[in-house]
């Protein structure tokens, strides 16, 4: 059923509690369409040599970010994944990566392009919030012990902020599996190294490479993004190498110019600026909190529950609304018609992400949207937070068998009818943009379930062989896994 409320409120500009996060007070280009230029103006260097200027940005990266090496990228942390697991499968033959199951979807295609063995922890889900967490020390440990993988990916932080102890993580894995490459997938942690009341990041950590997305909290353009990396465990000859062969002949020098300034402005006045966005923070949750129904999770209560959790970035708030008679997908689309953008949103959550140009009015807005939707328009109850993510128990191909499937092996079939199926295809909802089944794997009732919830929400887009879900792609023949 299709909600409209009349909010009479559109007098504001639109509010985005979403990336990217571009502060107003940074260098920028004024007129793109002048400035723009090629690689032709040889003078100014080459980004994937690198010399010039791109040499001297990458430097100057690396040092703010603690790495001893930095590259420039034009495709966020989608391409520089597939850039870095290129690089790692032609280091190590027969590569395996063990991975947490909350992997962005360019981690299980590059996997599946460069035919790296992805083996990933069984996934860690809040059962309430119905939000992945991550993943137990141990159970890391554990898992590198029994499944002996060349790299092990992190992603860290969560899509809404939270973070284990990757230091300890990293020093335990440094003692036992000293050759272990430790690549952090921290798309969300751009800005992390700007501050101490933020978690530590993953070049302070200790881990080997990273990719983050700078565009999201890190004062870049939308797509612009970087690698760090420590010399010693990954090959730079091979990075650069994989760098060269899929980063685009014709980057825009506008892009990466967006990076250095983000760069400059965060070494300069990131701690001040990072203060100013948990003070935004702060005044949002308080003003959340005013509402019927609406719970704002609290980080020194929530990780009394799941010690998992030892940190979590505040620049981020996340909202339960299960008690609000409303899903969050319907808050989200009815906050959006109203020009209020939310960063993500599920059946039981709303994600509100701090950018730099966020403002206290902003704050008023949003507060008094929010709970005129709740408090005066009473939806005819048809709860659907009992859509759960599906978690335990769940089988997958070994990855042999999966590497030498063909076209015959496969059938459509009517997602209704694939209960007890294998998966022939991998199927990726926005939001929150994880893979939520991978190729090979057991389609169960909790899957199943899962999908038929969600795929008729206007604002839930799936990526999957047919975007609707009334179908899907399953092996032929059934297995025993």
């Amino acid at each position: 059923m299709h909600i409209t409320v009349h909010l009479n409120t559109k007098a504001h500009k639109a509010i985005r509690w979403c990336t990217p996060s571009i502060d107003p007070t940074s260098a920028r280009v004024l007129d793109p369409y002048k400035s723009d230029i090629s690689v032709s103006h040889q003078s100014l260097g080459f980004p994937s040599e690198p010399s010039g200027i791109f040499k001297a940005a990458y430097e100057r990266a690396a040092y703010a970010y603690g790495a001893d090496q930095t590259l420039f990228s034009v495709n966020g942390s989608t391409g520089s994944n597939y850039i870095v697991l290129r690089a790692l499968s032609k280091q190590f033959p027969n590569l395996k990566v063990l991975a947490q199951r909350n992997i962005h979807k360019s981690v299980m295609f590059a996997c599946e392009d460069y035919l790296i063995n992805l083996v990933c922890l069984p996934p860690n889900i809040d059962p309430n919030l119905q939000i992945f967490l991550p993943n137990k020390i141990n159970d890391f440990m554990e898992a590198i012990e029994r499944e002996n993988p060349h790299v092990l990916l992190i992603t860290n932080p969560t899509y809404e902020g939270f973070t284990l102890d990757l230091k300890t993580l990293v020093k335990k894995v440094r003692n036992a599996f000293p050759d272990l490459v430790i690549f952090i997938e921290e798309a969300w942690g751009s800005h992390l190294s700007f501050s101490k009341k933020l978690p530590i990041s993953a070049m302070e950590a200790g881990a080997d490479i990273c990719v983050q997305s700078t565009h999201k909290q890190g004062g870049a353009l939308q797509q612009a993004g970087m690698v760090h990396w420590k010399k010693g465990r990954v090959s730079t000859k091979l990075l650069m190498h994989s760098y060269r062969r899929l980063s685009s002949s014709s980057p825009s020098y506008i892009l990466l110019a967006s990076l250095d300034a983000a760069r400059e402005m965060m070494e300069k006045y990131g701690k001040e600026k990072i203060d100013y966005l948990l003070d935004i923070s702060q005044k949002l949750s308080t003003g959340l909190k005013t509402i019927p129904g609406i719970r704002v999770i609290d980080i020194n209560s929530y990780r009394k529950k799941h010690t998992e959790i030892f940190d979590m970035d505040q620049t981020k708030v996340l909202v339960d609304v299960s008690q609000t008679n409303f899903s969050g997908f319907e808050l989200a689309r009815i906050l959006e018609e109203d020009l209020i953008i939310v960063e993500k949103y599920d059946e039981r959550t709303l994600l509100f992400l701090i950018p730099f140009q966020a403002t206290l009015e902003n704050i008023e807005v949003t507060v008094k949207a929010l709970k005129t939707i709740i408090t005066t328009y009473k939806k005819p109850s048809k709860k659907t937070n009992n859509i759960l993510i599906p978690k335990d128990g769940i089988k997958r191909m070994d990855f042999s068998q999966i590497e030498r499937l063909n076209i015959d092996d496969i059938e459509v079939i009517p997602l209704d009818k694939a209960y007890g199926r294998v998966a022939a295809e991998n199927i990726t909802p926005y939001p929150p943009g994880i893979p939520l089944t991978l190729q090979g794997e057991e389609l169960t009732d909790e899957t199943i379930n899962f999908y038929l919830g969600v795929k008729d929400h206007a604002n839930c887009h799936i990526v999957a062989y047919d975007r609707s879900l009334n179908t899907i792609a399953v092996m032929r023949k059934k297995l025993d896994f």
